[in-house]
């Protein structure tokens, strides 16, 4: 039922108002937004701004939220491209990144924009709804962070992108397109640890760029943004050994690097990189078990082993790090299949 209080109702209208103009200043950039903690309160009651930070207390949040039902609602059948409708479903996706209704309204005008036939409307209105997605997708709220919904619609996003980039962008700013969507990618699982949602969107993201790369006609690098890909998330699992999705993403990059020489060197540098933390993070050794493990997968396999081997030699025969490579080793031998005893 909604409120009929004059004053509460004002209230939510300020707080979604004020919500609106930070969000629209900032439209073409990416912004951290943050739910504060009660006992930090806004000086204006309302936002805590500073540059591209954003905190806003849940009560303001959610006082924001009515108000843009009543926006959201009251315009989203005036015109597809209707800026009061526009603006309403930002705050409401915000608030609840799982609401469709207002995902798909901004999936409908962002076709309605193309189909106007004015380019560089579209293009600007693609940039900022990036931006909006990235904005909720890396900041610090749990459950945005891995939404299905919105991992969807940035996946939507760069299928209409590509059409256009493709024909005319440089190689400068493609190279930027795919990098700022694996950065995307690697702050999310930052912020929610074993993101699902975010790393099967980078498996989408790689799968389609290697469909587009037979489809074009102008040269596009995939071997080049597989490359990239797999040391920028070599270097992220390093930072957070214990998380089983970044490997698991890692291990799906190998299989599509070439040349092959190159995954033998990202493996070794995995198993240094075990040795010098004595590590014992099992999603560590998941990885290194599914590698050796994979007949084909290497193009040294056999010198991998040998180092593991040699790793277990300087080791503390006690330690729980001993105790890994040797039961890593049992099932590279076994090639992953656990014997039956007779």
């Amino acid at each position: 039922m909604a409120n009929s209080n004059p004053a509460a109702v004002e209230h939510q209208q300020h707080a979604y108002e004020s919500l609106c103009t930070y969000l629209s200043k900032h439209e073409n950039e990416v912004m951290e937004i943050e739910i504060l903690p009660p006992a930090i309160a806004p000086p204006n009651g309302l936002l805590l701004e500073d540059g591209l930070n954003l905190g806003i207390p849940k009560k303001v949040l959610a006082s924001a939220v009515l108000a843009a039902r009543r926006a959201f609602f009251d315009n989203k059948d005036n015109s597809q491209t209707d800026p009061k409708a526009l603006q309403a479903t930002g705050v409401l996706l915000l608030f609840d990144p799982e609401h469709i209704t207002a995902a798909n309204f901004r999936k409908r005008r962002l076709i309605a924009l193309r189909d106007a036939d004015d380019m560089l409307v579209y293009q600007q209105a693609i940039l900022s709804e990036l931006c909006f997605l990235d904005s909720i997708l890396t900041s610090p709220l749990h459950r945005q962070t891995k939404s299905p919904t919105l991992w969807f619609h940035r996946g939507w996003l760069l299928r209409m992108i590509a059409p256009i980039e493709l024909k005319s962008a440089s190689g400068k700013r493609l190279a930027a397109i795919i990098s700022a969507a694996l950065d995307s990618v690697c702050k999310s699982g930052e912020r929610h640890p074993t993101n699902y949602y975010a790393w099967a969107y980078a498996r989408r993201l790689v799968s389609a760029l290697d469909r587009i790369s037979g489809e074009v006609d102008a040269p596009f690098p995939f071997d080049w943004v597989v490359s990239a890909f797999s040391h920028r998330v070599c270097a992220w699992c390093f930072k957070h050994p214990s998380d089983i999705s970044g490997w698991s993403y890692l291990l799906f990059l190998l299989e599509r690097l070439d040349p092959v020489d190159e995954r033998d060197e990202i493996v070794e540098k995995v198993l240094r990189y075990a040795a010098k933390i004595k590590s014992e993070n099992e999603s560590l050794w998941v990885f290194i078990r599914n590698a050796l493990g994979h007949p084909k997968l290497l193009e040294d396999r056999q010198a991998c082993i040998e180092q593991l081997k040699k790793s277990m030699e300087d080791a503390d025969e006690t330690s729980a790090y001993s105790d890994y490579i040797r039961q890593s080793l049992q099932w590279v031998e076994t090639s992953g299949k656990t014997r039956v005893r007779p």
